[in-house]
């Protein structure tokens, strides 16, 4: 999953580049005060895009720390 808010240009990069590469996502919107944004607080969020996968978190897009992270998620095949 992945927290964003509307205004967020590198959430807006992030989400095509998922969409991209073919993984798929829940888009969690956490600009507006809701139950969303309380989780999002709660486990630690303080800046977007912040994806999440099990336990293991990563914020901000970088191209290269995304896909390592996804990888060893076991979202996208390794590099070989």
């Amino acid at each position: 999953m992945i927290y964003t808010t509307q205004q967020c240009k590198h959430c807006r990069q992030a989400k095509a580049w998922l969409k991209q590469h073919g993984v798929p996502f829940l888009d969690f919107d956490v600009g507006k005060p809701n139950k969303i944004q309380k989780k999002f607080f709660s486990i630690g969020g303080r800046s977007v895009p912040m994806f999440v996968v099990g336990e293991q978190q990563l914020t901000g897009f970088n191209p290269n720390k995304l896909k390592d992270f996804l990888s060893r998620s076991g979202l996208i095949p390794s590099p070989r």
